[in-house]
């Protein structure tokens, strides 16, 4: 079997589920990242801010109140979008959501 070909499965999302009184907002591109890539950032700005742009628009367009992730670099990519933009729309590490930190 293949990825192709199996089911898909996404082990952050399986943890999530077993975390009483969250939903998960399934978004529109689920394969898309951030848009940091660490030296892709440097090298490839504009590209690198667009992708954050929509990555983030998506977030709010489902009506996300927190947006995590396991990476730290693609949320602090994200966060400093939505702290120019004085967004509502808070940043969370998964850590810290599977540790009680969503109250």
């Amino acid at each position: 079997m293949s990825e192709l070909t199996a089911p898909a499965f996404s082990k952050p999302v399986h943890l999530l589920n077993m975390v009483d009184d969250i939903e998960i907002i399934h978004l529109e591109r689920v394969d898309e990242c951030c848009g940091f890539g660490g030296t892709f950032c440097v090298a490839e700005e504009a590209v690198s801010v667009k992708i954050r742009k929509d990555r983030v628009a998506d977030h709010i367009l489902h009506g996300a109140e927190y947006i995590t992730d396991v990476d730290m670099s693609c949320l602090m990519h994200m966060e400093g979008l939505l702290h120019r933009d004085k967004s509502t729309l808070k940043v969370i590490h998964i850590a810290e959501i599977l540790n009680g930190g969503i109250q």
